[in-house]
């Protein structure tokens, strides 16, 4: 009888192993070995050992002899937290199958099981449960189904079953399918299936495919779906595809009912820990085009520029890599378009521009160009660095989209190619043990246009410092040279070209005057910086008590304020004869400088000392004091001094001096997380008013949600130093309300002063249920009224 016993035990034993292994519960445990124990009331109890099973029930009916042995009344299994209870349990010794009926309650890994009865062969670990249900944890899924069916090869198959992230008796949504499978990874795989909202069927699928708790599967994402006036109504269904461990790839299959169907794809992989790289192409033929600028919509019109093509298409990518070592980083920088428009096109929308630029910010730490940039820049970089010097290489390709589609004849493009840079620095050192430190940067460039000179440029500058530093102020006068070399490889004369000068004036240069062959210059610099800082301490509060009773509490104890002033002096001479020399870009032609640049910062920091508790030796929680530091409020003047146009006399009629700069004040508050301010504003003393402003002030409270206002505004000005002919008076309110708990408001508005026109208007709503989430976003801008709809079904 005893042997018996243990037999029916061991049984019910694998049952829970089993039957706990159902669809999609994909992570169990073993004991080693599988022992039981049955517990005699008269007996002492010992405690169980973790690796053995205990079990308990009211009576067994049974014998060595009987063709099977019988346990009634609260039938359990326990290990450790894993917990199996039935009503009924009947083991047939011969077949060596199990039956389990009545109230099956399984817990398993934070799984829970129940069915009406369930049956197993022991012998092939294959059996079946009858209107079974099953909770998962952590992917948060249940299950419910008429019958399901451990099969051979750890895979189960099941019918008549319901799907869902959803709790309660009607869930929000489901997927229910007359047939149904589950493999060991985790896959689920749905046949003749109906996708459901509140146990309405919406859609009918012959096939589906729903990823488990195991590795990233392939199939469909969610789908993203608008209607705009530029796209018409956009629907984008996303493939992913896992290729392996390190690599994956997602189709998007792009359909808009005004401009046609887009294909595009995504690559991404990641090697090693210094290795990744992500790479994008989109391709359409586009319904529309504009022969002329007045077929262009309003806001893309007034730069001279057409877009005749139809076919259109966008390539970027990042990559982060080494080359024979990971001490030569290596990095490639991606940016070609068909046209100039197309980044304005596409701008929203998982292929979309913005989402391009996000994912690259925020996975590589680089960005791209603006999507209004006439300018798109591919850059291939390889660089190492020694404790004392280092190296970069690259080269650039700039597409100048001045020159695309008919709008400029290719024959006089004359954008200059970087092909190749090379540089070779020396960090700051000490030089020969002397108090003097020194750093020297060179520099090759071979430049090349296809209308224009191209030819070799070489450039050498070190720089000397000599730090002094005393208890009231320190100062360190420097010293550098500039020597620059050229040799031209092409040489043609073009007339003028307009380029950037300084202080956003235009430059005239005059390629008539540039001569051929070999030139070189040279020019020293020298000046200094002298700053000095003064800081008090304040005593707030006394330092706080560390009392459990006080846990929680926090207190600002310490006030420093510190005061830092700082003098800068730059001079470079002037360089006559800089006509001559070739120009590739703004070093090719320096300007004399002799301007002192003066600024006052204040700083207040304060000491902030808070009660918290923490686990003691016994386990019990012992209060202990933190403290934590932060410059919660910064304000900064600066203003400079030029002494050349303090004395210049050239186009005194036109201009009249203005040697003093702009005074530039900086405000910085942010004394807490729930408020940041941020302002910087530029006076002229000459005006008597403000010609430039950036604020922004932001409010959060994590329970309420948060509130962002800016202003941007700027003149435009004519001066001898400086011109701008934009005006800009902008303002922004963005603002996030959290509702409800499932509710979120999002608005956002943008309104130009100068136009007096709105530029954006949006407002979002998200619903984030128990298991999906909703959003609903409208976006009005100058030319295009947009209508977004997306939602996601956790867990899948």
């Amino acid at each position: 009888m005893k042997q018996q016993l243990k037999r029916i035990l061991l049984a019910v034993g694998a049952i829970l192993v089993l039957s706990l292994c159902l669809p999609w519960t994909l992570i169990g445990k073993t004991p080693e070995p599988n022992r039981v124990r049955r517990y005699v009331p008269e007996a002492p109890v010992k405690q169980p050992d973790q690796t053995e099973w205990t079990f308990s029930a009211d009576r067994v009916v049974g014998d060595h002899t009987s063709e099977y042995i019988e346990a009634f009344g609260n039938c359990s299994l326990s290990l450790g937290e894993d917990q199996l209870r039935a009503d009924f349990a009947r083991y047939y010794q011969s077949t060596g199958w199990v039956f389990l009926k009545g109230n099956i309650r399984a817990q398993w890994g934070g799984d829970f099981l129940q069915a009406d009865e369930g049956e197993f062969d022991l012998s092939n670990m294959t059996g079946w449960l009858k209107n079974g249900k099953l909770f998962m944890a952590k992917p948060h899924i249940y299950v419910e189904a008429d019958r399901v069916a451990k099969n051979k090869g750890d895979s189960y198959s099941f019918k008549n079953a319901k799907v869902t992230s959803c709790s309660g008796e009607k869930p929000s949504w489901s997927v229910t399918t007359e047939e149904g499978d589950v493999s060991l990874d985790g896959r689920v795989k749905l046949y003749r299936s109906a996708f459901r909202v509140k146990d309405v069927p919406v859609f009918y699928w012959p096939y589906m495919s729903l990823p488990g708790r195991g590795k990233r599967q392939s199939g469909f994402l969610i789908p993203y779906a608008s209607s705009s006036k530029k796209l018409g109504i956009q629907v984008n269904l996303p493939y992913y595809w896992v290729i392996n461990d390190e690599m994956d790839a997602t189709f998007y299959q792009n359909y808009m009912s005004k401009r046609g169907y887009m294909q595009g794809i995504q690559f991404r992989h990641t090697e090693d820990g210094d290795t990744k790289g992500m790479w994008q192409f989109d391709v359409m033929r586009d319904n529309r085009r504009a022969t002329t600028e007045a077929d262009e919509w309003e806001d893309y019109q007034g730069d001279g520029l057409t877009r005749k093509n139809r076919d259109r298409w966008w390539v970027r990518s990042k990559y982060d890599g080494w080359l024979g070592s990971p001490k030569w980083k290596v990095k490639l920088d991606l940016d070609l378009v068909s046209d100039q428009n197309y980044l304005r096109d596409f701008q929203d929308g998982p292929t979309g521009f913005d989402t391009a630029r996000d994912e690259f910010v925020d996975i590589f730490g680089r960005d791209i160009e603006n999507k209004d940039s006439l300018d798109r820049f591919s850059t291939a970089y390889i660089s190492r660095s020694w404790d004392r010097f280092g190296v970069v290489g690259l080269a650039q390709y700039d597409q100048n989209l001045r020159f695309m589609n008919g709008n400029n004849p290719a024959s006089e493009n004359d954008t200059v190619q970087k092909m190749p840079e090379l540089d070779a620095f020396a960090f700051q050192q000490s030089l020969f043990g002397t108090p003097l430190e020194a750093s020297m940067n060179t520099k090759y460039n071979y430049f090349h246009r296809e209308y224009g000179n191209s030819g070799h440029r070489f450039r050498v500058t070190p720089e000397v410092k000599l730090p002094f530093k005393t208890s009231l102020v320190t100062l360190i006068p420097s010293v550098s040279v500039d020597y620059t070399a050229y040799n031209l490889t092409s040489y043609e004369k073009t007339g003028d070209i307009v380029v950037d000068g300084p202080g956003g004036r235009d430059r005239v240069i005059n390629t008539d005057e540039i001569k051929d062959g070999f030139q070189s210059r040279a020019l020293w610099s020298a000046g200094f910086t002298a700053f000095s800082e003064m800081t008090k301490t304040f005593d707030l509060n006394e330092t706080v008590t560390a009392e459990p009773s006080l846990a929680g509490t926090s207190q600002w104890t310490r006030l420093k304020h510190s005061v830092v002033p700082r003098v800068q002096y730059g001079y470079t001479p002037t360089v006559t004869g800089q006509s001559e020399l070739p120009y590739f870009d703004m070093y090719d032609r320096i300007d004399g400088k002799n301007r002192v640049t003066y600024s006052l910062t204040n700083t207040l920091d304060r000491r902030r000392d808070s009660v918290v508790l923490s686990p003691g030796t016994d386990g019990e929680p012992v209060a202990t004091t933190s403290v934590d530091y932060l410059d919660f409020l910064l304000f900064r003047l600066e203003q400079s001094y030029d002494m050349k146009e303090g004395s210049r006399n050239d186009e005194r009629a036109k201009y009249e001096r203005r040697p003093f700069s702009d005074i530039m004040a900086e405000l910085r508050i942010k004394p807490d997380t729930f408020i940041e301010i941020t302002s910087r504003n530029w006076f002229s003393p000459y005006l008597g008013d403000m010609t430039q402003s950036e604020t922004s002030l932001k409010l959060l409270d994590d329970d309420l949600g948060e509130i962002q206002v800016g202003y941007d505004f700027q003149t435009e000005v004519d001066e001898y130093l400086r011109e701008r002919t934009d005006e800009l008076s902008i303002i922004r309110l963005e603002a996030k309300w959290l509702a409800t708990e499932d509710l979120t408001i999002r608005g956002k508005y943008r309104h130009d002063f100068v136009s007096n026109r709105d530029i954006e208007r949006t407002l979002q709503f998200d619903w984030a249920a128990e298991c999906y989430t909703l959003y609903f976003a409208l976006t009005q801008k100058t030319n295009d009224t947009q209508f977004k709809f997306g939602f996601d079904l956790l867990s899948f």
